[in-house]
């Protein structure tokens, strides 16, 4: 269970990255949370989009490459984690439903760890249209 202010359970959530990242993602291993890019720079559908959540994450080979397989991989792997979704603009505008699924996945994940007291962190770098998803901003609103 991590206690770290900046890290805690209760800022379980999926965020817009903050400008500063990189210190960050300096906190996050001082917080002893585990740090996971997953960059999206070449997908632009679904299955693309799970193909780099298995690699990125790590995924075990039964996974079942749909949105229920990710929901239990992440809720049975993810505790103290922050993943960090690079070059998801691309993603969002080919296939805006699938995108704003995928966010929907991450916000229950992120419901399901803080219930359980483990931060889930999942920074984005696109909006999703008609979900306000806040900037991650450090504790203390500094």
């Amino acid at each position: 269970m991590t206690r770290d202010v900046e890290f805690g359970a209760e800022r379980s959530g999926v965020y817009l990255v903050p400008e500063d990242a990189a210190s960050l993602r300096v906190r996050a291993g001082a917080a002893r949370l585990k740090w996971i890019d997953l960059n999206l720079a070449r997908v632009a559908t679904k299955q693309e989009f799970l193909a780099a959540c298995r690699k990125s994450l790590r995924l075990p080979r039964y996974f079942g490459g749909n949105w229920d397989a990710l929901a239990d991989c992440l809720k049975d792997r993810c505790a103290d984690t922050v993943i960090t979704a690079r070059n998801c603009a691309a993603f969002a505008a080919a296939a805006p439903e699938d995108y704003a699924t995928a966010i929907e996945v991450l916000q229950d994940t992120a419901a399901y760890w803080k219930e359980r007291e483990s931060a889930f962190v999942v920074l984005v770098d696109a909006a999703v249209e008609g979900v306000d998803l806040p900037r991650f901003a450090p504790a203390g609103g500094a």
